[in-house]
């Protein structure tokens, strides 16, 4: 399983805009369920600072990248952040229904 996290910081006109644009792009992702993934994007209270969470299965190649409306989100994406983007690879040492387990995977 690979975990990553990113913060990104957004100009603070954008916010509402990038809120807007990263519910549709979840709705896509409802409705499509691409297998393996697993995927949130939450906004520091009273920021705009967004951590986006992605998880991948093992073995599942990042689906993402083929679906349109995601594509279409980054390129929008270049026009509301303001700075360039932290990314950290996590290990989960511990997870309750947040990320697939092997406790999870056994059932």
């Amino acid at each position: 399983m690979s975990v990553v996290m990113v913060r990104q910081k957004v100009k603070d006109g954008s916010v509402e805009e990038a809120e807007a644009a990263a519910r549709e792009l979840f709705a896509t992702l409802d409705r499509l369920r691409p297998e393996g993934l697993r995927y949130a994007s939450t906004r520091v209270v009273d920021s705009s600072t967004f951590v986006i969470l992605t998880e991948l299965a093992e073995g599942i190649e990042d689906p993402r990248p083929a679906i349109p409306e995601f594509l279409g989100f980054l390129e929008q994406l270049k026009g509301w952040v303001d700075g360039p983007p932290v990314i950290e690879h996590l290990e989960v040492v511990g997870s309750y229904n947040l990320f697939g387990t092997r406790r999870q995977e056994l059932r």
